[in-house]
């Protein structure tokens, strides 16, 4: 994703990715986001590093289903980073990845092999002017789920 997207940003990261040597290292150093997912004060904490970055002018990258299913379709995304973006102010820019969970499945600490077919869709941006956390949700899980291919969306 990172070398794929026009401006540089901060990736909201579970804690285990950045105890991974090198890449934990790197992205600790370059000031990206830890979340312990099981810990209420973690999550507060990462919540106003969050708002606090996006406030700055920074982009933040948060996978907003929090994990990934095992069958590649979309999962129900959370509201904690609506919540963020809606509490700085800041549009939303949804994304999809489509026909990544084939090279990449959730139990693979890294892609099985070099990925191939696997496309980005930048999506359009979803305003949060005057708009709930949950509304942005619900504007960017339809966005992103009618970009997929059938296989992939989310089951209704």
């Amino acid at each position: 994703l990172s070398a794929f997207m026009p401006r540089p940003f901060k990736y909201i990261s579970k804690i285990e990715i950045l105890r991974i040597p090198f890449i934990g290292w790197a992205m600790r150093f370059a000031g990206h986001v830890a979340l312990r997912r099981s810990d209420r004060r973690s999550q507060l904490e990462t919540f106003k590093a969050a708002v606090a970055s996006l406030e700055a002018g920074n982009s933040v990258v948060a996978f907003a289903e929090g994990t990934r299913s095992l069958d590649g379709r979309l999962k129900k995304f959370k509201r904690g980073p609506f919540k963020m973006a809606t509490a700085a102010g800041v549009d939303v820019q949804p994304v999809a990845l489509r026909d990544l969970h084939k090279w990449h499945p959730p139990s693979a600490l890294m892609p099985l092999a070099v990925p191939r077919g696997v496309e980005l869709a930048v999506l359009p941006p979803v305003k949060t002017d005057g708009k709930s956390a949950d509304d942005v949700m619900a504007e960017c899980q339809a966005a992103v789920d009618a970009a997929l291919p059938a296989w992939q969306q989310s089951a209704k």
